[in-house]
């Protein structure tokens, strides 16, 4: 009986880890699809750029699209895509806490050297 208490604590404990690093593991990557729209945004339009976040959104399962990204695009190409998305972390439907994330990233024309 003890051995059973002890897997239902251990059980216990590890869903409430696994929802408590869920939403971080989502921001990892969500910024890497971000980064990589940031470069593809260098050579490419605005548009074209948030065609491209829908669609790894869309694909990566994510509440989030292109319409939420603030993309910003200078004379030198240089783009910078910021999303703002609130998250929660929650065990069988009860929400223990409301989280308000941020990713930046940003990204510049490379010329090539040769």
């Amino acid at each position: 009986m003890k051995r059973v208490f002890q897997y239902i604590i251990a059980i216990g404990v590890l869903i409430v880890a696994l929802s408590a690093a869920r939403p971080y593991w989502s921001l990892y990557w969500i910024g890497k699809e971000v980064e990589a729209a940031a470069v593809y945004g260098t050579k490419n339009r605005i548009d074209d750029t948030q065609d491209l976040l829908d669609k790894k959104m869309k694909d990566g399962g994510y509440r989030l699209r292109g319409k939420d990204f603030h993309i910003e695009k200078n004379a030198k190409n240089r783009v910078t895509i910021t999303v703002q998305y609130k998250e929660s972390i929650s065990i069988f439907g009860i929400v223990l806490k409301e989280l308000n994330l941020t990713v930046e990233k940003t990204a510049s024309e490379v010329k090539d050297l040769f």
